[in-house]
């Protein structure tokens, strides 16, 4: 699988996941909010190998 496949999949996984904890904001948004900040964190650093390339 392509680095940048990989980047785009995990970018939206972090957006869907925000979206869906913005949407609830109770107990279980919060946590789905948590894994968002985690992928985009995780998009960041693929990013960052695919610029270095």
């Amino acid at each position: 699988m392509n680095a940048f496949i990989v980047f785009l999949l995990v970018s939206a996984a972090g957006f869907g996941l925000l979206c869906a904890g913005v949407w609830l904001l109770a107990g279980t948004g919060w946590a789905l909010i948590a894994g968002a900040a985690s992928m985009f964190s995780i998009a960041w650093f693929i990013r960052r190998g695919l610029s270095d390339e």
